[in-house]
Parts: C-alpha cells; sequence; structure tokens
C-alpha cells in the first residue's frame, strides 16, 4: 500500500510539473521530509562546477567562513572580553547520485529495506577538514590556548 502510494505521489508531482526535479524528490521521500510543502517551493538552480583553486561559483557554496565575536560568546566557560576572528565552515555541498544512491532509493520505494531512521539519509555536509588552535588572553591575564578550535579548510564530506 505505501508503495502505491508512493507511486502515486510522484506521478502527481510528475504532473504538476516537478519531473525535472525527481531525484530530489526521491530524497525527500527516501530521507522521510515534509513533502506537503513542495508545492510552494521553487525548484532550486543546479550549482555550477568550479575546480579547486577558483573561488566559490556561488556566495552559498561550501567555503571557510568567519564572524568576529568575544571569547565568552564562544560558549566554552571563559571569562575574556577580548574579540577573535571564529573561522567555521558554511554552504552548501552538491549530492553526486552513485548507483548505489538510485539502487538503495528504488529498494526504499520498493519496500524491499526498512525505512531509514529518525534521522533519515543526509546528504554531504560542508565540514572543515583542518582546524588551527586558539590562544587568548583572559581578563585575568592567563593565556588559554584551545586546540582544533577553528576551521582552516573546508570540503563536502559525506
Amino acid at each position: 500500500m505505501r508503495s502505491l502510494l508512493q507511486l502515486l505521489f510522484l506521478l502527481f508531482c510528475v504532473q504538476r510539473g516537478y519531473g525535472h526535479a525527481l531525484p530530489s524528490l526521491l530524497d525527500h521521500i527516501v530521507c522521510g521530509a515534509d513533502t506537503a510543502s513542495l508545492d510552494q517551493q521553487e525548484p532550486a538552480p543546479r550549482p555550477r562546477r568550479s575546480s579547486s583553486d577558483a573561488a566559490p561559483a556561488t556566495a552559498s557554496a561550501c567555503g571557510l567562513r568567519s564572524v568576529q565575536l568575544q571569547v565568552r560568546d564562544l560558549g566554552l566557560g571563559y571569562d575574556a572580553d577580548e574579540t577573535v576572528l571564529f573561522k567555521y565552515c558554511g554552504g552548501a555541498c552538491e549530492r553526486v547520485r552513485s548507483n548505489h544512491d538510485l539502487t538503495r532509493a528504488h529498494l526504499l520505494l520498493g519496500g524491499v529495506l526498512p525505512p531509514p531512521g529518525p534521522s533519515g539519509v543526509g546528504g554531504p555536509c560542508c565540514r572543515p577538514t583542518h582546524h588551527e588552535d586558539l590562544a587568548f588572553l583572559d581578563n585575568a591575564h592567563r593565556w588559554h590556548k584551545v586546540e582544533k578550535l577553528l576551521a582552516a579548510d573546508c570540503s563536502c564530506v559525506g
């Protein structure tokens, strides 16, 4: 019965003009995402590919970001007014569908494999691949060093 409902949903989506986005619709079904909001969503444009030496094609591509914060705002429990440059990874990662992904989606839709748990199956995430240490002076004039706190390089992982 579930497979029949999923098939009807896919046919409805194709009829409504979402046929060009079937891979992402399959991700919604496989990941257990809420599909009621699909009518309000515009199809997302495909990100441009760029070489590793070139700048990201869009502002939302995976990359190193930074923000100036006081050490006390980092949530580490230090009493320090010093302002630091917190570096982190952010942005979107393009999901490349492999033969395994396509087959797994088919088996999930057919009921052969059990549905994924509540965490679902996520796509690649923009994560730090290298870290830097952070050294700062607290309000009592003591130096502290927090290892591997700042992102130094980012990449799509997963």
